[in-house]
């Protein structure tokens, strides 16, 4: 049977020493290790009762809600794991040079906010390698060839002043700087984390499962934060729960190109990914995207403003889970 085209309606806007390298990298080891073993944890589990109550749901099919209060209360935990195989480029001052890549790279982070407050803490990092000595050791950690600095794991607060964000004048000089770069593309920040609702989501209608959409345009903003290009179809697979929280299950296909992606630590980056197949689930009850695992093509070049650049060009299996909660008061 042909799945359905559903059209997506615009809806309005809602809105480093070495030493710390070695501990950092020490203290990913074992997760890095696990998640290179290609084991992956299974999202299928029993939705929270005081979120399916809040699930539009019937036998014609589920509402992707975007009427519901968005907390101001939140803590998400993220873990991120990227396979990458392909060239890296890398040039600084000192000259060019160019090589193969082939491993994983880990990470884990947290955020919690308040209604006027962010806290970012970068908890681990790693970038392992397949052994090829010992296999039956598995994958040993290396220096992570994309990063020029070891990620600090000293928490980060952004404190809410107007319609703005700014960091926290504690941080001293490092304040001044993060807040000139990260002020103007904040809330792009807060949406791709999950920490902030997406501007744009479904509708009303319902969905059953089978049905398509096609994010391109002015509605791509749903599946991919910031000022971006392209076009990405979604089928609606199945529903099923991320540590509790209620998802639609969508397989995913596209390609698309955006810009200058801001992180917490300052660095850009731009990206160029084609996703030749791959799953995003997405939250029933607030716009706002759980989990991916996707198989795509990418270049993508990360560096700081006026620093080191580096290029990747490759395949890139990536696995991100979002663990949403809101703590009590």
């Amino acid at each position: 049977m042909n799945a359905r085209l559903i059209a997506i309606p615009l809806l309005a806007l809602a809105t480093t020493s070495c030493d710390k390298a070695s501990k950092l990298a020490s203290d990913a080891t074992a997760s890095a290790k696990r998640m290179m073993s290609g084991k992956k944890q299974s999202s299928a589990g029993e939705v929270d009762p005081s979120l399916k109550k809040l699930v539009d749901q019937t036998s014609e099919g589920a509402v992707f809600r975007k009427d519901l209060p968005f907390p101001k209360r939140l803590e998400v935990r993220t873990t991120r794991r990227s396979e990458i195989s392909g060239r890296f480029f890398q040039t600084s001052a000192i000259g060019k040079q160019a090589e193969t890549i082939n491993g994983t790279r880990a990470q884990t982070s947290k955020l919690e906010r308040t209604d006027t407050q962010v806290r970012y803490t970068h908890e681990q990092s790693a970038f392992t390698i397949p052994s090829k000595d010992k296999p039956e050791e598995g994958p040993k950690t290396v220096a992570n060839p994309l990063e020029t600095t070891a990620p600090s794991n000293k928490p980060i607060t952004f404190l809410k002043a107007g319609s703005s964000w700014k960091c926290d004048d504690s941080e001293g000089f490092r304040a001044i700087v993060l807040s000139k770069q990260l002020t103007p593309v904040f809330d792009e920040l807060l949406i791709d984390n999950a920490i902030a609702p997406r501007p744009l989501w479904f509708g009303k209608r319902r969905m059953k499962i089978g049905e398509q959409v096609i994010a391109t345009g002015e509605s791509l903003p749903m599946i991919v934060a910031g000022n971006a290009k392209g076009s990405v179809t979604l089928k609606l697979e199945s529903f099923e729960p991320v540590d509790g929280h209620p998802c639609g299950v969508f397989s995913v296909t596209g390609d698309y190109s955006r810009k200058d992606i801001p992180d917490f630590d300052g660095k850009v980056s731009d990206e160029e990914v084609t996703i030749q197949s791959g799953k995003m689930w997405l939250s029933l009850i607030h716009p706002i995207i759980l989990k991916e695992e996707l198989d795509t093509v990418q270049t993508f070049k990360s560096g700081g403003y006026g620093g080191i650049e580096g290029r990747v060009q490759g395949t890139v299996k990536l696995s991100v889970t979002r663990t949403w909660k809101t703590p009590s008061p």
